[in-house]
């Protein structure tokens, strides 16, 4: 038996909300690394740690991982503004993500905190969050 991730999950339930794909031109969502000389803006995701739940008979099967959600931009408002955008999205959700195989059954996402930053060397403006997303792992 395999375990789903929620990894693709995630980036196909990001692109479906239609202000999230147009502010990244329908494609940029990129696990872990924002690749060399992309387009902006875009968005990196990465999970950060992991949970799993038990009861007392075992594992439930629930799991619970910190996502953190970069938004990416050349100015700050733009970072901003695309970051708001997945939290809109996101935050409160509990319906399902993903699709056919791939698709997982989320119990809920909640926001957690977030940073700003500037990255001097490449001269990008990032706007950090991080979710916890509660999900069905089998």
């Amino acid at each position: 038996m395999s375990i789903a991730d929620i990894r693709p999950a995630l980036r196909t339930f990001l692109l479906a909300d239609s202000a999230v794909a147009a502010a990244v031109g329908g494609t940029r969502i990129y696990p872990v690394v924002l690749p060399q000389g992309q387009v902006l803006p875009s968005v990196v995701f990465a999970r950060i740690s992991g949970l799993g739940d038990h009861h007392m008979q075992g594992a439930s099967g629930l799991t619970r991982p910190r996502m953190q959600i970069d938004a990416w931009a050349r100015t700050a408002d733009e970072a901003s503004t695309l970051a708001d955008l997945v939290k809109f999205r996101l935050d409160g959700d509990r319906s399902p993500m993903g699709a056919g195989a791939a698709q997982v059954q989320v119990q809920g996402v909640f926001f957690d905190s977030e940073r700003d930053d500037y990255d001097s060397e490449s001269k990008l403006f990032r706007v950090s969050r991080d979710y916890f997303i509660w999900w069905e792992e089998r």
